[in-house]
This record gives structure tokens, C-alpha cells and sequence, in this order.
């Protein structure tokens, strides 16, 4: 078990730019988001990737689809990388979930791990979701390098369980639009080489009015 996996987020969005929350919605990439998609792809082009998994939310398989045709890799989708299902926060501004979920809200920022959602997810099944998937990975392929296009909360959520660090934590690792982390599984586990890497973004302005950061 030697494989390599380099794990991104998906590009910018109308919800990002809006501050809506996402989860299993879906908002369209921005004219930004495509652009920084082609950013990483040129910088993909560097890596020998053998394969490429993408969340199956639209947001996620536009940005693989713009890095398996630069680089001629088929992309294959998967349930496994989706993003955390916000619930009936979902479509919402911090500001509404704030207002109406007041209690709830102080509990995802304080104690994420112990908040649950009306009609959401938790961190801890994102955390087994993802745990379950990369074990998958690890039984099929050996020495393969692995391109995974995910969502700010299920990546923060993977790097924690590749550190072992408890998902109380989630607020610790920033993910930025396209960030990407390079993770090299060794005989005696996983070895993080690189954490949210945005050096391909020309002319990177980031947002901070997400629910989620």
C-alpha cells in the first residue's frame, strides 16, 4: 500500500460567492471557479496521476472534468467524496442560520463535533464515509496516484483522520477554492506533504463569508 493522493477542493461557486451553504446543494463554478480549475489542471499536468474520483455534486465533477481533460484522465464519480449534508441550513446565509438556528450555530462553531443538523450529517459520518472510501482505494490500487476532487468540509475532515486528530479540530485546517493537499500513504501510514497549496491561483482573492469556515 504505497499510494499517492492528491486531494482538492472544487473551484468557486455562485453559493461561495453569495455565503449561501452548500452541503448536497449545488451551485454552478463562477467564471472564477472555471478559471481556477484551469489553474490547477496546469499544475496537475506536473503529477503523474494515474486516476481521478470525484464527488458527484456538480460543483465538484465540473472542476475533475477541466483536470481529466487537461491531463486525458477519466474521471469516475463517487457518493464517497461528497460534501457534509448541511440539512435545512442548506441554501441558507450564515447570517439567516444564525437568526434561526441560533443554538445549533453555537454548537457547530464551539463544538462541531458534537452538532447535529436537522435533517444534516455529522462530522463523525463524514468521517467514517471518507475513512471507508481511502481504505477502499488502498485495497484496489497499489502505488497508483490518485486525484481526488472533494468539498472544504469532507477534505478537512480526511486530513484530520490522516493526522488523527479528533474532528473538534475542523476549524484548524483552512481549504481554499482549488487548494491542493498531497497525502503519501508509507508502510506505517499516511504521510501529509503538502496542505492546502494555492500557489497555481493567479490573482487569488479569498472569500471568508461561508457558514462553514
Amino acid at each position: 500500500m504505497a499510494n499517492t493522493f492528491y486531494i482538492v477542493r472544487h473551484g468557486q461557486t455562485n453559493w461561495n460567492i453569495l455565503g449561501k451553504t452548500q452541503g448536497h446543494g449545488n451551485s454552478d463554478l463562477t467564471a472564477k471557479g472555471e478559471e481556477q480549475a484551469k489553474e490547477l489542471a496546469e499544475a496537475m499536468v506536473n503529477y503523474p496521476i494515474d486516476l481521478i474520483y470525484s464527488s458527484d455534486l456538480g460543483r465538484a465533477v465540473q472542476t475533475a472534468q477541466i483536470v481529466g481533460e487537461k491531463i486525458g484522465v477519466e474521471v469516475e464519480k463517487t457518493e464517497g467524496l461528497r460534501e457534509m449534508g448541511f440539512g435545512v441550513w442548506e441554501g441558507l446565509l450564515i447570517e439567516e442560520i444564525k437568526k434561526d438556528h441560533s443554538t445549533t450555530y453555537d454548537t457547530w462553531r464551539n463544538e462541531p463535533h458534537l452538532v447535529s443538523i436537522p435533517g444534516g450529517e455529522t462530522l463523525h459520518i463524514i468521517k467514517d464515509r471518507v475513512d471507508n472510501f481511502i481504505e477502499e482505494l488502498n485495497k484496489k490500487y497499489d502505488n497508483k496516484h490518485i486525484l481526488l476532487v472533494s468539498h472544504s468540509v469532507t477534505v478537512r475532515v480526511m486530513l484530520l483522520s490522516f493526522l488523527n486528530s479528533g474532528m473538534e479540530n475542523i476549524y484548524r485546517i483552512k481549504q481554499d477554492n482549488t487548494a491542493l493537499n498531497v497525502v503519501e500513504f508509507k508502510n506505517y501510514g499516511p504521510v501529509v506533504q503538502k496542505m492546502n497549496d494555492t500557489s497555481h491561483i493567479k490573482n487569488n482573492v479569498k472569500l471568508n463569508n461561508s457558514a462553514l469556515e
